[in-house]
Protein backbone atom coordinates (compact mmCIF):
# COMPACT_ATOMS: atom_id res chain seq x y z
CA UNK A 1 0.00 0.00 0.00
CA UNK A 2 1.27 3.20 -0.73
CA UNK A 3 1.25 5.98 1.83
CA UNK A 4 1.38 9.86 0.87
CA UNK A 5 4.31 11.91 2.07
CA UNK A 6 4.47 13.23 5.00
CA UNK A 7 3.98 16.60 5.15
CA UNK A 8 2.93 18.44 8.20
CA UNK A 9 0.88 21.98 7.96
CA UNK A 10 2.67 23.15 11.05
CA UNK A 11 5.20 25.05 10.39
CA UNK A 12 9.24 24.62 11.62
CA UNK A 13 10.76 28.29 11.80
CA UNK A 14 10.90 29.59 8.33
CA UNK A 15 10.84 26.05 6.70
CA UNK A 16 8.03 26.43 3.54
CA UNK A 17 4.88 24.06 3.99
CA UNK A 18 3.38 22.90 0.51
CA UNK A 19 -0.61 21.59 1.30
CA UNK A 20 -1.27 19.27 -1.87
CA UNK A 21 -5.05 19.45 -2.46
CA UNK A 22 -7.15 17.65 -4.50
CA UNK A 23 -10.69 18.58 -5.75
CA UNK A 24 -13.63 16.26 -6.28
CA UNK A 25 -16.95 17.23 -7.79
CA UNK A 26 -20.04 15.81 -10.51
CA UNK A 27 -19.73 19.15 -11.19
CA UNK A 28 -16.70 20.91 -13.53
CA UNK A 29 -17.96 24.49 -12.94
CA UNK A 30 -18.05 23.66 -8.80
CA UNK A 31 -14.46 22.41 -9.60
CA UNK A 32 -13.01 25.29 -11.22
CA UNK A 33 -15.07 27.65 -8.60
CA UNK A 34 -13.79 25.79 -6.04
CA UNK A 35 -10.08 25.82 -6.87
CA UNK A 36 -10.41 29.80 -7.76
CA UNK A 37 -11.50 30.16 -4.27
CA UNK A 38 -8.64 28.01 -2.76
CA UNK A 39 -6.26 30.04 -4.33
CA UNK A 40 -7.05 33.54 -3.87
CA UNK A 41 -7.58 31.90 -0.02
CA UNK A 42 -3.94 31.04 -0.02
CA UNK A 43 -2.71 34.43 -0.96
CA UNK A 44 -5.56 36.23 2.28
CA UNK A 45 -3.71 34.31 5.13
CA UNK A 46 -1.11 36.32 7.11
CA UNK A 47 1.77 34.48 5.07
CA UNK A 48 1.15 33.93 2.25
CA UNK A 49 4.15 31.95 1.31
CA UNK A 50 3.69 29.64 4.39
CA UNK A 51 0.96 27.83 3.53
CA UNK A 52 1.25 27.46 -0.22
CA UNK A 53 -1.68 25.28 -1.74
CA UNK A 54 -0.88 23.27 -4.86
CA UNK A 55 -4.23 21.54 -6.53
CA UNK A 56 -2.88 18.78 -7.53
CA UNK A 57 -5.87 17.12 -9.12
CA UNK A 58 -9.45 16.70 -9.55
CA UNK A 59 -12.19 14.47 -10.17
CA UNK A 60 -15.56 14.01 -10.56
CA UNK A 61 -16.73 10.63 -9.04
CA UNK A 62 -15.81 8.07 -6.03
CA UNK A 63 -13.62 5.77 -8.61
CA UNK A 64 -11.47 8.84 -10.20
CA UNK A 65 -10.90 10.07 -6.80
CA UNK A 66 -9.54 7.27 -5.60
CA UNK A 67 -7.25 6.54 -8.63
CA UNK A 68 -6.29 10.18 -8.19
CA UNK A 69 -5.20 9.78 -4.64
CA UNK A 70 -3.35 7.03 -5.05
CA UNK A 71 -1.28 8.65 -8.23
CA UNK A 72 -1.25 12.03 -7.03
CA UNK A 73 -0.89 11.72 -2.81
CA UNK A 74 -2.48 15.00 -1.99
CA UNK A 75 -2.79 16.03 1.97
CA UNK A 76 -6.35 17.06 1.60
CA UNK A 77 -9.28 16.30 -0.52
CA UNK A 78 -12.39 18.59 -0.79
CA UNK A 79 -15.29 17.00 -2.33
CA UNK A 80 -18.67 16.95 -3.00
CA UNK A 81 -19.62 13.52 -4.61
CA UNK A 82 -23.50 11.83 -4.80
CA UNK A 83 -23.98 9.74 -1.57
CA UNK A 84 -25.91 6.68 -2.07
CA UNK A 85 -29.09 8.53 -2.36
CA UNK A 86 -28.79 10.95 -4.81
CA UNK A 87 -25.87 8.56 -6.28
CA UNK A 88 -28.76 5.77 -7.81
CA UNK A 89 -30.25 9.00 -9.22
CA UNK A 90 -26.76 10.01 -11.25
CA UNK A 91 -24.60 7.02 -12.07
CA UNK A 92 -25.32 4.15 -13.68
CA UNK A 93 -25.24 0.96 -11.25
CA UNK A 94 -21.69 -0.41 -10.56
CA UNK A 95 -20.42 2.06 -12.99
CA UNK A 96 -18.92 4.80 -10.82
CA UNK A 97 -18.27 4.85 -6.77
CA UNK A 98 -20.97 6.90 -4.99
CA UNK A 99 -18.58 9.71 -2.53
CA UNK A 100 -19.38 7.36 0.86
CA UNK A 101 -17.41 4.44 -1.07
CA UNK A 102 -14.90 6.76 -1.89
CA UNK A 103 -14.26 7.98 1.46
CA UNK A 104 -14.10 4.72 3.28
CA UNK A 105 -11.92 3.49 0.54
CA UNK A 106 -9.16 6.61 0.96
CA UNK A 107 -9.04 6.59 4.77
CA UNK A 108 -8.79 2.40 4.65
CA UNK A 109 -5.57 2.92 2.33
CA UNK A 110 -4.33 6.13 2.99
CA UNK A 111 -5.76 7.58 6.64
CA UNK A 112 -3.52 10.17 6.87
CA UNK A 113 -5.33 12.07 3.60
CA UNK A 114 -7.33 14.49 5.52
CA UNK A 115 -11.08 14.58 3.81
CA UNK A 116 -13.18 17.69 3.76
CA UNK A 117 -16.51 17.24 2.50
CA UNK A 118 -18.48 20.45 0.88
CA UNK A 119 -22.02 19.76 0.47
CA UNK A 120 -25.20 21.28 0.03
CA UNK A 121 -27.33 18.32 2.15
CA UNK A 122 -27.06 18.95 5.59
CA UNK A 123 -28.39 15.27 5.50
CA UNK A 124 -25.46 13.67 4.63
CA UNK A 125 -23.54 15.16 7.97
CA UNK A 126 -24.13 11.97 10.08
CA UNK A 127 -23.18 9.16 7.44
CA UNK A 128 -20.32 11.34 5.44
CA UNK A 129 -18.78 11.59 9.45
CA UNK A 130 -19.63 7.83 9.93
CA UNK A 131 -17.70 6.66 6.45
CA UNK A 132 -14.00 9.06 7.89
CA UNK A 133 -14.44 12.27 6.84
CA UNK A 134 -12.52 14.77 8.81
CA UNK A 135 -15.10 17.36 8.60
CA UNK A 136 -18.13 18.43 7.04
CA UNK A 137 -18.98 21.48 5.59
CA UNK A 138 -22.15 23.01 3.89
CA UNK A 139 -21.47 25.28 0.69
CA UNK A 140 -22.18 28.99 1.28
CA UNK A 141 -19.61 28.68 4.42
CA UNK A 142 -17.96 31.42 5.21
CA UNK A 143 -14.49 30.94 3.34
CA UNK A 144 -12.42 30.90 6.87
CA UNK A 145 -14.74 28.02 7.56
CA UNK A 146 -13.33 26.16 4.97
CA UNK A 147 -9.63 27.36 5.11
CA UNK A 148 -10.06 26.33 8.86
CA UNK A 149 -11.11 22.80 7.37
CA UNK A 150 -8.60 22.33 4.75
CA UNK A 151 -5.53 23.53 6.76
CA UNK A 152 -6.23 23.18 10.71
CA UNK A 153 -3.30 24.04 11.91
CA UNK A 154 -3.13 27.29 10.12
CA UNK A 155 -5.68 29.05 12.77
CA UNK A 156 -4.03 28.56 16.49
CA UNK A 157 -0.40 29.55 14.35
CA UNK A 158 -1.99 33.45 13.34
CA UNK A 159 -3.33 33.89 16.38
CA UNK A 160 -6.61 32.67 14.87
CA UNK A 161 -8.84 30.53 16.50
Amino acid sequence: MCQPPNRKMEGAGNRLVRLRLLIADDQPRVRQSLEALLTALRWSTPSPTAYPIDIVGEADDGQQLVEQVQALHPDVVVLDLPTHGSAQRLFVSGSKWDGLAAIRTIKNRWPGVRIVVLTMYATDRAAVLLAGADAFLLKGCPASELLDAVMPGLGKETGKA
